[in-house]
């Protein structure tokens, strides 16, 4: 199930460490596994996260965001 949508900024916990301000990129399935790749876009910084891991997703308003 895809919980992400393009032109959004999301937060949530992985493997017990907080992320925010992602942006989703892109989704493969590799050998029955969803991964997730997001883009930090204050620090450009790019993370691909099993998307089973993932806990807690909150969509960040843009407007509410900076």
């Amino acid at each position: 199930m895809n919980i992400f949508r393009d032109n959004m900024f999301y937060k949530f916990t992985y493997k017990n460490k907080c992320f925010s301000f992602l942006q989703f990129i892109r989704m493969d399935m590799v050998c029955d596994v969803c991964y997730v790749t997001l883009k930090n876009v204050l620090t450009g910084e790019m993370f691909t996260f099993d998307q089973s891991e993932i806990d807690g997703v909150q969509e960040i308003c843009a407007a509410n965001a900076w």
